[in-house]
């Protein structure tokens, strides 16, 4: 038999994208964030290489269209809050660039791809930087949440339902700190209102947690499930939060576009101009527990933070106790929340 007959067909990079993202595991959120880090990555390959992207092969990949590609993306220095961006849309593109990567040698596809190497010079490249997390002024929240539970009774029972399941959504956004896929995903089964606690299942790197709620969210949850006339056996498998319900018809799983839309509106009713998303309530949650002196490997538990380093650019980023002894030292102004 010859030679050409027993070697492997060349595989591109487009069909390697293909089993990449049908073999790992990643979240939604993480698929769409890698889908375009790569796309933005392979179109500047291919620029580079004078051809399409399609007729790239996943051998002609080498490290240094990884280092070349982070020079293109990377600011030179970070001054400003436009340098902090810039370093975190490169820092997003990179973490999918290397997964790939990662994925392309551990399956043999490119089995000369020296990906030590590249983490070592990648290293070189980048500079100390912990990104901080977006300004979050609590009293923005503070002022979204008493402008949802104060909106006045609906009289039709189709907007009602809405109007206590925007109550209810944001309030536990508010305190349980949940991402919004988590929140999405949750069951009434894995919420218990006596223990004022919801079970997160298998939440971001695949790591189950149990979250904490107040009196006002465990009621504003009683309210909404009520309104929705959820009854009778197997009420468990509904899900806590539905997209498009009825009264009686629970309907499916909101989604995260929902959740986005619905605290759009509740930011819009309450005249606020700051730019609040889901996630918003989540980064303040973790202000507010640093800044009422909660431990730091507490916070960390309730956030499901995979590494203390991501809960520590909260305590940097409030060092209530650092601003305190500042100001106690003039005695001029009280410390502000938010």
């Amino acid at each position: 038999m010859a030679a050409d007959e027993l070697s492997c067909p060349i595989v591109t990079v487009e069909h390697a994208q293909s089993q990449f993202f049908a073999t790992m595991r990643l979240a939604p959120r993480t698929q769409k964030a890698y889908r375009i880090g790569l796309r933005h990555f392979l179109e500047f390959v291919a620029r580079e290489s004078g051809c399409t992207t399609a007729g790239i092969a996943v051998t002609s990949l080498t490290i240094e269209h990884v280092t070349d590609f982070l020079t293109t993306i990377m600011p030179e220095d970070i001054r400003a809050p436009e340098d902090v961006s810039r370093m975190r849309y490169a820092q997003n593109q990179l973490a999918a660039v290397r997964k790939f990567y990662g994925f392309l040698a551990a399956y043999d596809l490119h089995p000369t791809l020296a990906n030590d190497k590249l983490r070592v010079r990648i290293n070189a490249m980048l500079p100390r930087f912990t990104p901080p997390p977006p300004d979050v002024h609590l009293d923005d929240l503070d002022q979204m949440i008493a402008w949802i539970t104060t909106r006045p009774k609906e009289d039709k029972p189709q907007r009602e339902l809405r109007r206590v399941k925007a109550i209810a959504l944001l309030l536990t956004l508010h305190r349980t700190g949940v991402r919004v896929s988590e929140l999405c995903a949750l069951r009434r089964r894995d919420i218990n209102l006596p223990e004022r606690t919801a079970f997160v299942y298998r939440a971001k790197g695949g790591k189950s947690r149990t979250v904490h709620f107040d009196d006002a969210a465990a009621q504003a949850l009683t309210a909404y499930w009520r309104t929705r006339l959820d009854a009778g056996r197997g009420t468990g498998a509904y899900p806590a939060f539905s997209g498009r319900d009825k009264p009686g018809q629970p309907g499916s799983a909101i989604n995260p576009r929902t959740v986005e839309l619905i605290v759009a509106e509740a930011a819009h009713g309450a005249g606020v101009e700051s730019d609040v998303t889901p996630h918003s309530f989540r980064h303040g949650l973790a202000t507010e527990l640093v800044r009422r002196r909660v431990r730091e490997s507490t916070v960390q538990t309730i956030l499901g933070h995979a590494s203390p380093a991501t809960t520590r650019i909260y305590v940097h980023k409030t060092a209530l106790e650092v601003q305190e002894e500042y100001h106690d030292a003039f005695d001029d102004r009280p410390v502000r929340r938010g």
